[in-house]
């Protein structure tokens, strides 16, 4: 059987870059899961202005779950309409009207989610606050171009406007994303509800639960009594977790939160696990800094009250081992303490960024400009030219990315750059970057924060990328 053609390499706006096939496959589910929403979102919302493209044909592409004897195998695809002449194209895929036709065989509802609907529709019905409810009736539009057909739609008054998506049958991703987009711009909560959850659950139903930030509702038979009893409606709410799902809670509209408009949610489980893992690569780091500035790591006291540090960073970039010994034959001295140092400059921007003051971990500077005498001073030695993209990396992801347009500092930049090869990703110490600041080095982690509108403001996004500072 002639092997299957597969897109070997994505190219996603920044800051997420260049994917490859085996990075997308390595991710864990919750990651791809939300890439693979991102590109949806962004088809349904900006079609000439896709997310990612073919690395080679430069053709839009999304990501396809492969259903495997293992689960569900993310790769990227092109669309019906990309070119059949690049090398990567695997065939046309269904049609999104040709994929329904062949889920729904003709009958796109049953009586057990026409019960549903006009059950969830009754107990609206019940509740005081309603002033409108409909189902699967055609919902006008405010501002969008057209409207829409939600299975249940209430109007709760200054609770607020809620659409109930039933779903049975597995929803198809395209879909997912033009509803949220729809009814975040008019103004209406979307919550999708399920009538149970599989024990391997389908990639659609998986999707939406990405969409929700980890939790699943069901309208089960708890849900109905408790519904009945309270005299609004109440859902049980399935909390994602590391082994399944947590116990189900029975929870109100009132309860969710609808903050940002992307999603209704009890608790987002996804976004604490992001900024842990970014707090978990700095808090031996941490430690030692608050003993107090400036550091001298060359000292040996100061060496020794860094060394938790230098073991955590060594345990995540194993590499900086051999980095350290290597730089030690060529420049006869320790590389730990040149290390150290590098590492306090960057955290030195963090902790301007953070403060809005310009405050440094090295050199003596206590002046208003003291980040940039010391970014100055620093990047006329030597031994630090080779970091001149890792340092400006670092303050153009940060609010303290003003300091670029200091003219001394773009000076300093330039000539650094002109005399000394620069570090890369891939280097150990680009590496250790990557660990020890996620939030700025690590496209995907920095792009998924951003797009849940939970990026710290210390590594805010320049809302002005093509200024100077960018």
């Amino acid at each position: 059987m002639q092997r299957q053609r597969t897109v070997q390499s994505a190219i996603f706006e920044p800051p997420r870059g260049e994917v490859t096939v085996d990075a997308l496959m390595a991710m864990e589910p919750a990651a791809w899961e939300h890439l693979r929403g991102e590109i949806n979102l962004r088809r349904s919302s900006a079609h000439d202005r896709p997310l990612a493209r073919c690395l080679i044909c430069k053709s839009p592409v999304y990501i396809k779950a492969q259903a495997t004897a293992a689960g569900n195998v993310p790769l990227f695809a092109h669309y019906a309409d990309a070119e059949p002449d690049c090398p990567w194209y695997q065939g046309k895929p269904l049609a999104p009207d040709d994929a329904r036709a062949a889920q729904y065989k003709g009958h796109q509802e049953c009586a057990r989610h026409r019960w549903l609907c006009d059950t969830i529709a009754d107990i609206f019905l019940a509740d005081p606050r309603t002033i409108e409810v409909s189902v699967d009736q055609y919902l006008k539009p405010a501002i969008e171009e057209r409207g829409r057909y939600p299975d249940v739609f209430a109007d709760l008054g200054d609770t607020g406007k809620f659409a109930v998506e039933v779903q049975l049958s597995k929803p198809f991703p395209f879909e997912i994303a033009a509803r949220h987009l729809h009814y975040r711009s008019e103004g209406i909560s979307l919550i999708w509800v399920f009538n149970e959850l599989a024990d391997a659950l389908p990639q659609g139903f998986r999707d939406v639960v990405r969409f929700q930030r980890g939790n699943a509702f069901l309208f089960d038979g708890a849900a109905h009594a408790a519904s009945l009893e309270r005299g609004e409606l109440v859902l049980s709410c399935y909390l994602e977790s590391d082994d399944g799902w947590l116990q189900p809670r029975l929870v109100a509209l009132t309860d969710l939160n609808r903050s940002n408009g992307r999603s209704m949610f009890l608790e987002d489980r996804r976004t604490r696990k992001l900024l842990d893992h970014c707090i978990a690569g700095r808090v031996k780091w941490m430690e030692a800094l608050n003993a107090g500035a400036p550091f001298d790591f060359e000292d040996a006291r100061i060496d020794n009250q860094f060394g938790m540090a230098w073991d955590s960073i060594r345990m995540f970039v194993p590499r900086l081992t051999g980095w350290n010994d290597a730089w030690y034959r060529q420049h006869l001295r320790r590389g730990r303490p040149h290390f150290l140092d590098l590492m306090a400059i960057l955290f030195s921007i963090q902790r301007s960024a953070e403060t809005g003051r310009e405050q440094v971990y090295v050199t003596r500077y206590k002046s208003n400009h003291a980040l940039l005498e010391m970014l100055n001073a620093r990047l006329s030695g030597e031994l630090y030219k080779r970091y001149a993209d890792l340092i400006e990396t670092m303050i153009a992801g940060t609010a303290a990315r003003h300091v670029l347009t200091r003219p001394s500092l773009q000076t300093a930049l330039g000539k650094a750059r002109a005399e000394a090869e620069q570090i890369a990703a891939g280097h150990p110490i680009w590496d250790a970057a990557v660990r020890l600041f996620p939030e700025v080095y690590d496209g995907l982690l920095r792009a998924e924060l951003a797009d849940l509108d939970q990026l710290p403001a210390w590594a805010a996004i320049d809302p002005n990328p093509d200024s100077k500072a960018a």
